[in-house]
């Protein structure tokens, strides 16, 4: 199996957006993170918003190893789980929407994506480590979103913003036009084995 694996908790939201067939056919599978099997061979993963911080830390061995062979994770969230270690979160009161700036030079600059990301609000900012690429950044210029492939070993997409939890709670139109773009986006883009459809 090659593409993205979407990991899972078990929540309402989660299970709405994986379940949902626009999303669903651009992932390989969904895996509860209580579980203690393999990933198999994926080329990428996805940590929702909301993981409990116990499994995240559970999990690490295991999206570490993906990260040191070229791997991609996604992590959403507000990052206090302590992984990876190069995460460096500060917590913000939750807002942004329509005021997150997509910086100059990004590749979200002038895309649609970059519009439909700066629509979400955010829960923290980002510290992000040294040679990592800022996606999406709060209005002083915190980073909100940001790409490292220098420090990860692989390709990490680190961001504050819950896009899953809004669309799978409440069908956020919002949120759903960012997975919409966001998703093929990292299976044409950041994934090595690019789009599954």
């Amino acid at each position: 199996m090659s593409g993205l694996l979407a990991l899972t908790s078990g929540s309402a939201a989660e299970t709405t957006t994986f379940t949902e067939p626009r999303y669903r056919e651009r992932l390989a599978a969904v895996a509860y993170t209580g579980s203690d099997e393999a990933f198999g061979e994926v080329d990428g993963v996805w940590v929702p918003e909301g993981t409990p911080r116990r499994r995240l830390l559970r999990l690490a061995p295991r999206l570490e190893a993906l990260l040191s062979g070229g791997g991609t994770v996604l992590l959403f969230g507000d990052h206090q789980s302590g992984w990876p270690a190069t995460a460096d979160w500060a917590y913000r009161p939750a807002g942004g929407a329509g005021e997150t700036q997509v910086p100059a030079g990004s590749p979200w600059s002038g895309t649609a994506l970059g519009a439909a990301a700066r629509r979400l609000h955010h829960h923290g900012v980002l510290f992000p480590p040294q040679g990592a690429e800022v996606l999406l950044a709060a209005p002083d210029g915190a980073a909100v979103t940001y790409l490292d492939r220098a420090q990860a070993g692989g390709t990490l997409l680190v961001s504050t913003v819950d896009p899953l939890a809004h669309f799978g709670h409440t069908g956020a139109v919002e949120a759903a036009r960012f997975l919409d773009l966001f998703l093929p986006w990292v299976t044409n883009t950041l994934l090595p084995q690019g789009d599954l459809s």
